[in-house]
């Protein structure tokens, strides 16, 4: 039998985890979900043109006029090109100054519109129409819909069920009108903190990212009362590591090893297909390491599709098709880059979305059979049983009323709970007219603190006493850590340090030194109102809801004017005026004024009248509330060149402080992204910072009530915000990432972790929080990997007010012995709870030891065997736990069954078998036998990963929990009864080599087409596997190589030789 000569593996592998085992057998397996039969009968009896037709979605600015449906311009692109979906909103690019256009549609409005274009559909003969929007925070584009915080925001909260609330709101509120598809969530990690999009992330951490990605899309995919609409579906997006441009600039080449690419970036959207079953994903407009992500079929078939599985429908981002040929220049025509795309990826739809490019080219491409039937096959599949799982199929034409849409708009008590949750308070210092004494904790001996954050120092004949030291702390506004070296009082060296509250002091034995920390006896926030008689509100932030919202709120840009938000929430100053006594006077002035020619040119204006009469204000004001920021913006319009906050800004801000210098400043930030203050919050009389992120509008309410003690401040930062442009590193950076201390400085000697303004998770509270008495469930401080381990912590409100609060759990390696050096800290688990004032609650986090895996330089995630330390984020005194894992051996099998099985299970050598002979019967005694003594000789089955005639194997001292190089789905032979269910394992294969399975997709060959659901037109149905009870005989190439032969690579057709072929029968 004659055909291309590209086959995987039969494989045998043994876990070291119970007695368990399988085998497994690769070929040409569809990575394909369960496609239910109606489904692949209905694609089966389709047209090209309907099947390319449901491949397709196109704005909806194709099909309306004057805010209209189109109904002549519709019914053309169902009959001509059976169009299958649509995205956007008439009124996303906003116009902004034309009262006469409406801001957008209400959800009765949109329902009525997907009534008609469904009813059309259905007229014309074509599949329902599939709907998509960018409901990001909130049903944006529905107006008068609840509008949340955006997702860093919901970072700051580091609440699961607050992104499980907000995202069933959402999903809701998109689904009233009519739309079951939301392009949401946003996946990536906040890296780079100038890129335009930072504010749609969950933050820098990708276990954070992950957690809250998990519980956002439950939320949205969530059954609601809709009889038409049940459900909706979240889209994961951006695939792949689009949130790290090597500029910053948004769209710009992400340039990322794969090793941090797999330890980091990817984990999110792991979590979100195997944990969240996400229907759908989008690609990112990006490319990593030089390829494009719409051309990679590395990312787009291999890692998406065969390594995490995922088995829902895969969309483009904006015309990224398109982009291959015009921005990314990796395809001479359009009509070349969707045969590029279609052939080297798994792409299911493009987002055209302004032309007819991509159906034409596509139609064309598989008449001249330049892309297989099979392949167009495998994504209208993925289509269409898409739109059955959300119920369209069932009712292609919804009613149009609906019984949630009486509901939109109705959370706003939901999106202020967020907003309060959010706010992080990062500096509470001692107001200016303060003067009296500090609170100074006892001294401690046997400490030891952290080199750096000195402000003073003083020799032995001024501080010849730990007292004297703790003396000068308490005189020293700013000092909240206190050092004092008795043994260097004879040696004549500086012996009494001063330090900030940046300084960690650790006690135990061993350490030598006196230490102690001080606290101002008042604190500036928060304000007591009443003692209120002027406050001063100004900043071009502080009254503005289009700020707080930013972009992608009603329109793509963010809102035109706070009109158009129709009195939802309030802004900062609304809010003060509101809960502040009558008797208080407050004072608005705008500081100044955003000019946005484009935003990297933006500046904000200060016009000379209003900053006299800010000054004038400020002279007898009792606090002076500046709120700064950013303008609204997204994606590359909002790309800027200089990461430090506008001048006229920084300016405001030091203005006041140098013309009023007893004034009391609070700083708000409401910012996208964490533009670099340079040294404002420094400035004496900056007194509080508050950061605002990007709250939504009902964040001016939450805000005006932390600063007047209304609600206590919980948020913490879901990213490391900078305190210089070419000094950032996020909190998990490695231990070796450091900064000179000293002009000598030399490799570690005198170098010190690089400054940040503030750190990840850092956010203080009115009242204090301690924990105590960590330990873990079992009481053992040693595991085995694989296990969970149950760390408990006792949390106790010592202070007089209640408050939320939530407790970050960290690990970290002092040494990894092989060779990848480890981070500073690692985010293993958060929870939040709310205490009353002298309450306690116990804390329990669930800590899996696979979260403590690392990947390795030869792209294997291992979990070393060693000790662990756990421990908490920024709490004064804070307990830590060592916890020692240990691993499994990772090698149990004996060179000679290790021969044994490699000549039993006849691995493909391209080109030939060792001697020309087949091993055939042989093979399968052998895997008999080979399975029988490895498990009476080891007890359990080794981990043994064969692919192209090697055998990789871990090195000593850690245990492979998987392989993440080139990888491939191979069917597993369970015992399962079940039909049509498969079972992925993982292959890997050495990452310097180009396989032929990668090449193979690159001309639209039926093994790149992986995700047919008709085995049969591959050849050889392994699909099949386990659909019989009784079993079925699956036919494998059986090929024995020598020991250590190379596997293929490169580009082959039809092979010459005649393939011996061996009959190998499953049973139950």
């Amino acid at each position: 039998r004659k055909s291309r000569l590209v086959q995987e593996h039969l494989m045998m592998t043994g876990r070291a985890r119970g007695a368990a085992f399988a085998l497994v057998v690769g070929a040409l397996a569809s990575t394909a979900g369960a496609i239910d039969a109606d489904i692949v009968a209905l694609v089966r009896d389709m047209t090209i043109e309907e099947k390319v037709g449901q491949m397709t979605q196109i704005d909806i600015s194709l099909v309306t006029k004057d805010g209209k449906l189109d109904r002549a311009e519709m019914r053309r692109w169902l009959r001509k090109y059976k169009v299958g979906s649509l995205l956007n909103s008439p009124y996303s690019g906003g116009a902004c100054g034309d009262h006469s256009v409406p801001a957008g549609w209400t959800a009765s409005e949109w329902r009525s519109l997907i009534h008609d274009v469904q009813q059309l559909a259905e007229d014309e003969g074509v599949p329902p129409i599939l709907y998509g929007l960018d409901s990001v925070h909130g049903a944006s584009y529905v107006y008068g819909a609840t509008l949340f915080g955006h997702q860093i925001a919901l970072g700051a909260t580091f609440d699961r069920e607050m992104a499980r609330a907000s995202g069933r709101v959402t999903a809701r509120d998109t689904l009233a009108a009519g739309v079951p598809w939301l392009f949401a969530p946003i996946l990536g990690l906040s890296t780079q903190p100038s890129w335009s999009r930072v504010y749609e992330t969950f933050g820098e951490d990708p276990y954070l990212a992950a957690e809250l990605g998990v519980a956002n899309i439950e939320g949205i995919q969530s059954d609601t009362d809709d009889p038409d609409l049940p459900t909706a579906a979240a889209c994961m997006k951006h695939f792949f590591a689009y949130s790290h441009p090597a500029t910053g600039h948004d769209r710009a080449p992400v340039n990322v090893p794969e090793r941090v690419l797999r330890e980091y970036y990817l984990l999110p959207f792991e979590a979100a297909v195997k944990r969240a079953k996400v229907r759908t994903a989008m690609e990112s407009y990006n490319e990593v390491n030089g390829v494009p992500i719409a051309a990679s079929h590395k990312y787009l078939r291999r890692v998406l599709r065969d390594e995490l599985g995922f088995r829902g429908m895969l969309v483009t981002d904006w015309a990224e098709i398109i982009n291959l040929h015009e921005f990314h220049r990796v395809a001479r025509s359009r009509h070349d880059a969707v045969h590029l795309a279609m052939n080297k990826t798994s792409i299911d739809m493009s987002m055209v979305p302004l032309d007819e490019s991509f159906s034409e080219s596509l139609v064309r491409l598989v008449s001249e059979g330049r892309v297989p039937i099979e392949r167009v096959d495998e994504s209208v599949e993925r289509v269409m049983q898409l739109k059955k799982d959300l119920g369209l199929l069932a009712r292609p034409v919804p009613a149009r009323t609906s019984p949630l849409i009486e509901r939109v708009g109705g959370d706003g008590e939901l999106a202020l709970e967020i907003a309060r949750a959010s706010i992080a308070l990062l500096v509470n210092e001692e107001p200016m007219a303060y003067d009296g004494p500090k609170y100074c904790s006892p001294a401690m001996v046997n400490t030891s603190v952290s080199n750096g954050h000195d402000i003073k120092s003083f020799g032995a004949g001024q501080t010849p006493t730990a007292a004297a030291c703790r003396a000068e702390c308490e005189r020293e506004r700013s000092c909240e850590r206190w050092l004092f070296m008795q043994e260097w009082l004879s040696l004549g060296w500086q012996v009494c340090f001063l330090k900030t509250e940046d300084a960690e002091i650790d006690t135990g034995p061993g350490h030598v030194s006196i230490a102690g920390y001080c606290e101002p006896g008042a604190r500036a926030l928060p304000l007591d109102p009443s003692t209120l008689l002027h406050v001063l509100v100004t900043g071009p932030t502080a009254n503005s809801r289009v700020s707080q919202s930013g972009g992608w709120s009603i329109h793509w840009q963010g809102a035109c004017d706070d009109a158009e938000f129709q009195g939802q929430g309030e802004t900062i100053t609304e809010a003060l005026m509101r809960l502040l006594p009558r008797t208080t006077r407050v004072t608005h002035t705008r500081g100044c004024s955003f000019e946005v020619p484009s935003h990297a040119q933006a500046t904000c204006e200060i016009d000379e009248a209003d900053m006299e009469r800010t000054l004038r204000a400020a002279r007898t004001a009792d606090v002076a509330i500046v709120a700064i920021g950013e303008e609204s913006y997204t994606e590359k319009p909002g790309d800027i060149d200089d990461l430090s906050l506008h001048q006229g800004q920084l300016e405001l801000v030091r203005t006041l402080a140098r013309e009023q210098p007893s004034l009391s400043i609070v700083l708000v930030l409401i910012e996208g992204r964490p533009r670099l203050l340079d040294g404002i919050t420094e400035l004496p009389q900056v007194v509080g910072v508050l950061h605002g992120l990007l709250p939504g509008p009902a964040g001016g309410t939450a805000i005006a009530e932390i600063i007047l003690g209304i609600t206590n401040p919980s948020g913490r930062l879901p990213y490391t915000y900078p305190a210089f442009p070419h000094a950032f590193e996020n909190h998990y950076s490695s231990v070796s990432s450091k900064c000179a201390g000293s002009a000598s400085a030399y490799l570690s000697t005198g170098t010190e972790n690089c400054p940040n303004l503030f750190e990840f998770g850092h956010g203080l509270s009115y009242t204090r929080f301690t924990y105590s008495n960590m330990r873990t469930l079992s009481g053992s401080a040693n595991v085995t990997h694989p296990a969970t381990i149950t760390i408990m912590v006792d949390v106790n409100n010592t202070g007089s007010r209640a408050g939320r609060h939530t407790a970050l759990l960290f690990a970290s390696q002092d040494f990894r012995p092989d060779g990848t050096a480890p981070e500073k800290q690692r985010l293993v688990g958060f929870e939040a709870l709310t205490l009353e004032p002298s309450h306690s609650k116990t804390v329990s986090f669930v800590v899996r030891t696979e979260q403590l895996a690392h990947v390795t330089e030869e792209l294997h995630r291992v979990v070393d065997a060693g000790a662990y330390r756990f421990f908490f984020a920024r709490q004064k005194h804070s307990p830590a736990l060592e916890l020692r894992v240990q691993t499994p051996p990772p090698e149990l099998e004996s060179g000679i069954l290790r021969k044994l099985r490699n000549r039993a299970l006849g691995v493909v050598k391209m080109g030939g078998t060792d001697e020309g002979k087949p091993a055939s019967l042989f093979g399968i005694v052998m895997i008999v036998v080979s399975l029988t003594l490895t498990c009476f000789c080891a007890g359990m089955l080794a981990a043994v990963v064969v692919l192209r005639g090697k055998t990789l194997v871990g090195g000593a001292g850690y245990s492979r929990t998987s392989s993440v190089a080139n990888m491939s789905t191979l069917n597993f032979l369970s015992s399962s009864v079940q039909a049509s269910h498969h079972v992925n394992e993982e292959i890997a294969s050495q990452p310097s080599e180009a396989s032929g399975l990668d090449q193979m997709g690159s001309r639209g060959s039926g093994l790149d087409r992986l995700s047919g659901s008709r085995s049969a037109s591959y050849g050889v149905g392994m699909d099949r596997i386990g659909s019989s009870p009784a079993g079925n005989t699956v036919r494998v190439l059986d090929m024995p190589v020598e020991e250590g032969a190379e596997g293929p690579s490169g580009e082959y057709d039809d092979a010459d030789e005649d393939l011996e072929m061996v009959d190998l029968r499953v049973r139950k």
